[in-house]
């Protein structure tokens, strides 16, 4: 069964999400409402940005959307990543979930930030077009934070990983073994 393409005629209103999610989440009444329209101007953005890519020979008349990133705060239980994936169920889109703690620079042991993105391909069932409109969550990024390791000096493996995340927060292309 082909699944309904996200577009600018049928991305769902900040309202609309918002009913979506007050029939799942219980509470963050506040955080419901942010969400919803900070989902909603990332999409229209997005998708308005694609749509003057196919017709730049014609005039539009879009207004400019600015970038949004989300950095989600609250204690554990609070239904972050709940919230996330009821996002990512309402608008139909792939959702990659990784832990920070888990990603080192390349090289090292663990897995690496590619492998972030690599999740969210898997996600597509390897579309690159549908996982272009994916979400990426990085749960515990707080904990990569710089600090200074048992000599004194930097933990260089995680400045690397904050070095190798931004890119992909700046909405950067980025090339994985899969391709781009």
């Amino acid at each position: 069964k082909e699944e309904p393409k996200l577009t600018l005629e049928t991305i769902p209103s900040p309202h609309e999400i918002k009913a979506e999610l007050d029939k799942d989440v219980v509470g963050q009444d506040y955080a419901k409402k942010v969400m919803s329209v900070a989902v909603y101007n990332h999409y229209k953005r997005v998708l308005s940005e694609e749509t003057e890519n196919k017709n730049e020979n014609d005039e539009l008349d879009m207004v400019q959307i600015e970038k949004s990133n989300m950095l989600m705060i609250g204690p554990t239980g609070s239904g972050k990543t709940y919230m996330v994936k009821t996002i990512a169920k309402i608008l139909n889109v792939p959702l990659a979930i990784t832990d920070a703690t888990s990603l080192t620079e390349a090289g090292y042991i663990g897995d690496d930030v590619e492998s972030v993105l690599s999740k969210l391909l898997a996600a597509a069932d390897n579309d690159v077009e549908k996982a272009e409109h994916g979400i990426v969550f990085i749960d515990e990024i707080d904990k990569i934070a710089g600090r200074t390791g048992a000599s004194g000096g930097p933990d260089v493996s995680r400045e690397g990983v904050q070095r190798d995340i931004l890119p992909i927060v700046e909405g950067a292309t980025v090339k994985t073994k899969y391709g781009q």
